[in-house]
C-alpha cells in the first residue's frame, strides 16, 4: 500500500501547476514532503512537494536565491529530517518573498 500511496503522491504532484507564494498564508507552516533540484527556462531552481490544510501535495518553486541554500535535499526526501516552509511577508523594500524554514 505505501508504493500506491507514493505512486499517487508523485502523479499529483507533477499533474498540478505550481502556485505562487502569494497564495501562501502568511505564518502556517507547510510540511516540506519532496525537495527537487530542477532546470527551468529561467535556469536551476528548486521545486518543493508541500502538503496543505486539505492534505494535498502543492508544488512550488523557490525564487532563485533560495537554489543554493537548499544543500541536504535528499534528507529532506528520504524524511530523515522533516521542516516546515513558512511564508513571513513580501519585503516592501524589494517586492520579494520572504520565507523562513522551521523544524
Amino acid at each position: 500500500m505505501e508504493l500506491v500511496k507514493r505512486f499517487e503522491e508523485a502523479t499529483a504532484t507533477t499533474a498540478n501547476t505550481s502556485i505562487s507564494i502569494s497564495l501562501l498564508v502568511i505564518n502556517k507552516l507547510y510540511p516540506i514532503v519532496q525537495v527537487k533540484r530542477v532546470s527551468t527556462k529561467y535556469g536551476p531552481t528548486v521545486l518543493l512537494s508541500l502538503w496543505d490544510s486539505n492534505k494535498k501535495l502543492i508544488p512550488l518553486f523557490l525564487p532563485k536565491r533560495y537554489a543554493n541554500v537548499v544543500s541536504d535535499m535528499e534528507k529532506i526526501s528520504s524524511r530523515s529530517v522533516y521542516l516546515n516552509l513558512v511564508y513571513k511577508s513580501i519585503c516592501e523594500l524589494t517586492r520579494s518573498y520572504l520565507l523562513a524554514i522551521d523544524s
